[in-house]
């Protein structure tokens, strides 16, 4: 008999990690690729051009945050009614989700972190001003973190 798939929790799945994907995706491009290659322009316009893609991600970094969130808070909700629904006999043999918990809370921060920073890298504050004229080391801190976060969410699916 072949496996039946709710088509929600599949599409919240593929817009939670789809929107993970383009996000660190698009700091990678604006790190490895996109500076090293302003610094060939002269300075007013490697400033104009950084600045320019910078804004062009914005749309891309705020419509993530909030896919992520959305379809991660689903995810967590989800995960919650399936470990609920699960009936054992013996207590002994009961799943132990501790571990997967603390990982889960490590995850959580490191996200949270992410959204700082994503946040202070495109908002079109002052008070961001000093990231956001110096963004190369904010990307690597950024860039690192979500590949963490993206180990982290592999480790997770492999617990259970």
């Amino acid at each position: 008999m072949a496996p039946t798939y709710e088509l929600l929790p599949v599409l919240m799945q593929w817009l939670h990690v789809g929107s993970v994907v383009l996000m660190i995706g698009g700091f990678f491009f604006l790190r490895v690729v996109l500076l090293p290659a302003a610094k060939v322009l002269p300075a007013p316009q490697q400033a104009e051009i950084i600045d320019a893609a910078f804004r062009r991600f914005r749309v891309i970094v705020w419509i993530a945050l909030i896919t992520i969130l959305v379809s991660g808070v689903y995810n967590f909700i989800a995960f919650l009614i399936s470990t609920g629904n699960q009936t054992v006999t013996d207590p002994k043999l009961a799943p132990d989700y501790s571990m997967y918990i603390v990982v889960l809370g490590v995850k959580f921060l490191i996200v949270t972190l992410i959204f700082i920073l994503g946040i202070a890298l495109t908002f079109p504050y002052p008070v961001y001003a000093p990231i956001q004229k110096r963004p190369a080391p904010w990307l690597n801190v950024t860039l690192i973190l979500g590949l963490i976060v993206i180990f982290l969410s592999t480790f997770l699916r492999r617990m259970y």
